[in-house]
């Protein structure tokens, strides 16, 4: 049997919370695996409202054979989800988004808040998103090093679900460039074939990236897309684009994590191995 894993749902009790539960729910591969339902709230007179309505939340969209758990707690949102997911040793927190109509407010008080005071990796979900079978993970690398740190976590879900891992890059020009791609390209495929992780290298136009990468991934039917998220880098991987990956009009998750956290591995590598 697997180690135990906790899945963290923060929960507003909108739709998006929904499809974010349900996505934590199909995560789960073991009966020991939990899912825990999170509510932040601004006072002490609301815990003890909020808690009932989260429980009656948790029992109207929970399956009765998966273990959860729900917790309410005071605090701020971006700061207070990142806590308790280190405090509760959490493997994954599972966010949704309220698609387009929501998603500027959204990712400018919140979502992206959450991830860059977090330690733990994130899969963002839209409100249409729907649980599918994980059998296909786009991985995006680029030149620089940071972009390969989320590799261990993206491997680990491939691991899980016997999912193939698409390396997938820019072609590059200018022979610097190309030599720094490559070096991360082999890193991956290092780490991968040394963790009997199937996996495949898919090479796009650089002029459009982003828009190659949702064309890619309409093609292959591919079911996650993983990307180290940056809040202020100047090459590709800037946090608009990691933003423009999870406002993905395919409605595909985004396996996400603020770089400057992945040193340590997080607790999803280390509940996976």
């Amino acid at each position: 049997m697997n180690k135990p894993k906790l899945f963290l749902v923060p929960v507003d009790f909108t739709p998006a919370s929904v499809s974010a539960i349900k996505f934590a729910v199909g995560l789960i591969q073991e009966p020991v695996d939990e899912v825990m339902l999170l509510h932040v709230v601004s006072d002490d007179q609301e815990m003890m409202s909020e808690g009932v309505k989260l429980g009656l939340f948790a029992d109207e969209y929970i399956p009765s054979n998966v273990k959860y758990s729900t917790k309410v707690v005071i605090g701020k949102i971006a700061a207070s989800i990142g806590q308790v997911a280190k405090v509760t040793h959490a493997s994954l927190i599972v966010l949704g988004t309220h698609g387009k109509s929501g998603i500027s407010k959204l990712f400018n008080s919140y979502a992206f808040q959450i991830v860059e005071n977090s330690h733990t990796p994130f899969i963002i979900v839209q409100e249409e998103t729907s649980f599918n079978a994980i059998n296909r993970i786009i991985l995006t690398i680029d030149t620089e090093r940071e972009s390969t740190q989320i590799l261990r976590m993206a491997a680990s879900l491939g691991k899980l679900f016997d999912a193939e891992i698409i390396l997938v890059a820019a072609t590059q020009k200018d022979s610097t460039f190309k030599a720094k791609s490559d070096r991360n390209i082999l890193i991956c495929r290092s780490y991968l074939n040394a963790h009997g992780v199937k996996h495949r290298i898919e090479m796009v136009d650089g002029k459009h990236f982003v828009e190659n990468i949702f064309k890619l991934s309409k093609e292959l039917e591919v079911d996650m897309i993983a990307a180290t998220y940056y809040q202020q880098h100047i090459h590709i991987f800037t946090d608009s684009f990691v933003r423009t990956l999870a406002n993905n009009d395919l409605h595909i998750p985004l396996l996400t994590m603020e770089h400057e956290t992945t040193h340590s591995g997080g607790q999803f590598g280390a509940m996976f191995g």
